[in-house]
């Protein structure tokens, strides 16, 4: 009799934890497409801040930028004391979590 009453207990312990797994992936995939995106923004940041301490255009940076990060993503440049510093935002709508701003920074010695 025992044997009859642990036949579906599997199938019900699985059936409990199924949404819990299905979570804790969708929370993983998030976290992978928001790492994508915060190592696009930094990119976008260093080749900006780059092509700015040699001089060139600010319009020509920024067209670098977002091809780097995408038309969303919002710029702010400083080329003062020396050095060209650019911060790059962008908002990421993530599925589970929802809008997440990731942000990446970089500053380079003037050459000029």
């Amino acid at each position: 009799m025992d044997v009859m009453d642990e036949r579906g207990s599997s199938t019900a312990e699985f059936a409990v934890l199924l949404p819990a797994i299905a979570l804790l992936l969708s929370l993983l995939l998030c976290l992978g497409v928001l790492g994508m995106h915060q190592i696009q923004v930094q990119q976008a940041a260093g080749a900006m801040a780059r092509e700015l301490a040699r001089g060139e255009d600010p319009g020509a940076a920024r067209a670098r930028g977002i091809q780097l990060a995408g038309t969303s993503a919002r710029f702010s440049v400083d080329n003062g004391g020396g050095y060209a510093t650019v911060t790059v935002a962008k908002s990421v709508d993530l599925p589970v979590v929802g809008p997440v701003e990731v942000r990446g920074t970089a500053s380079v010695a003037n050459e000029q």
